[in-house]
């Protein structure tokens, strides 16, 4: 039997790192995504509370586990580091784990931080130890959102002209969360980051984040206008005021639509149903079209052995720490846009920390829980 290449220690070891079970019969977090690869072998978990922590070591049979990660990085010295905690700690836990010589890889779950100042940290520590820094934005690997990029790139609805995204969700309280994140860094950054992927470069925007009604002190309500590079143009709208959750994307294009949404994934092209020939005029609709869905799969298998791949010198990280950072650096604009008065913000953006604590200082985020 071949031993594993590469040993792994998953630092914060609740939801995403081993608990997460949405897609039935594929793995759904980092632990199981290690327990069905070949090429690393699960030696050591880190958690803050005992249960969790307890809970890990007797599903994955480990016996390494530590309250303390710098403890569990001089005992154990994995290869491989993955970061499964609040944004807060990525910073200190990426450098800490650089400065273990054994480490050669670490996964950092999203967001990637809390301000851009620490990306350009974590980042730069990476680069300067030859250590290669993945970001987790997950759907980058998923194969309906790669469906979704190839049915752009084949021209399926012509010259993509603007996207909308949309995030309505009444959460009861952010247990689930840090302090220190509203939904525009825990939530909207995957639709971030498949803008970066299917349009590319910020321009400008133009955008909003407001405490409406809710007691913590973070938006529960944003929206945005974006402008790329390239001329397409998006909106995202998002609140945290409602009782159902409804999320989706929408890409319009010269000669059709597809979106995204509970649904699933849908594609509409135009078709020409009324033609009047006295003035020339054409009246065209969207009908639906049937599309041959790809497979479910598993993102967190797929990240997993690119990440192989690229230890091997084989291929190239798609989520490395630049473009983790493209992703924050359009909430950071956004938070800068509410900072001036919903003015319009270019990029690069200037604000380098973090927009909740500056919103906060400005008391447009206030603590009511009190």
């Amino acid at each position: 039997m071949k031993l594993a290449d590469y040993t792994t220690a998953i630092i914060g070891t609740g939801r995403v790192g081993s608990q997460f079970d949405f897609v039935p019969d594929h793995p759904d977090n980092h632990a199981d995504a290690i327990a069905v690869s070949g090429n690393f072998e699960l030696v050591a978990g880190v958690n803050r509370g005992r249960e969790k922590l307890d809970a890990f070591g007797e599903r994955y049979g480990i016996k390494a586990l530590y309250h303390d990660y710098l403890q569990m990085l001089k005992d154990i010295g994995p290869d491989l580091c993955i970061i499964a905690t609040h944004p807060e700690l990525h910073r200190e836990m990426v450098e800490g784990c650089v400065s273990v010589p054994t480490t050669k890889a670490i996964i950092c779950e999203k967001p990637m931080a809390l301000s851009l100042e620490e990306c350009d940290a974590m980042i730069e520590s990476c680069s300067k130890a030859g250590i290669l820094l993945q970001i987790n934005h997950n759907r980058r690997w998923d194969n309906q959102w790669l469906m979704v990029k190839k049915l752009l790139e084949d021209g399926a609805i012509g010259d993509l002209n603007h996207v909308y995204c949309y995030m309505d969700g009444g959460k009861p309280a952010p247990w689930w969360r840090s302090e220190n994140e509203g939904p525009l860094l825990h939530d909207f950054t995957h639709y971030f980051d498949l803008l970066d992927l299917y349009v590319g470069e910020v321009d400008w925007l133009c955008g909003m984040a407001e405490q409406r009604k809710r007691p913590w002190a973070v938006e529960d309500f944003s929206a945005a206008f974006i402008k790329f590079r390239n001329g397409v143009t998006g909106v995202i709208t998002g609140a945290e005021l409602t009782e159902y959750d409804d999320s989706g994307m929408e890409f319009r294009g010269s000669t059709g639509v597809i979106r995204v949404d509970g649904d699933g994934l849908k594609l509409f092209q135009s078709k020409q149903d009324v033609y009047e020939p006295d003035s020339g005029f054409q009246w065209s609709t969207l009908q639906p079209q049937e599309l041959s869905l790809p497979p479910t799969n598993s993102s967190y298998v797929d990240a997993l052995q690119e990440l192989y791949d690229a230890l091997e010198g084989k291929t190239a990280l798609r989520s490395d720490g630049l473009v983790g950072r493209r992703s924050l650096e359009i909430v950071m604009g956004i938070y800068q846009s509410q900072i001036n008065g919903c003015r319009p913000v270019n990029f690069p953006v200037q604000i380098k920390k973090s927009g909740v604590e500056e919103l906060r200082r400005l008391n447009q985020f206030i603590d009511k829980t009190n």
